[in-house]
């Protein structure tokens, strides 16, 4: 998927029954130390991973590292 794919409101998944619906997108979502504008904020709607996230918490990623995850809308 590309970055400039990403919308706000939408539910994606990476194709293994991991779903995650984006936020909201700005800098204030900074996930590293290094300032970018392409940092999103999202929400877990369904999570089947070792690391089980509970369903509705909100964690930021980069837009790119979100687009390499994300396999289908």
């Amino acid at each position: 998927m590309k970055k400039s794919e990403i919308e706000i409101g939408c539910t994606y998944s990476n194709g293994r029954g991991r779903e995650r619906k984006v936020v909201d997108i700005g800098p204030q979502y900074k996930f590293y130390d290094v300032q970018s504008i392409e940092n999103m904020r999202y929400e877990v709607v369904k999570d089947g991973s070792a690391r089980n996230r509970t369903a509705g918490t909100q964690h930021n990623m980069t837009l790119a590292a979100f687009a390499a995850w994300a396999k289908e809308r």
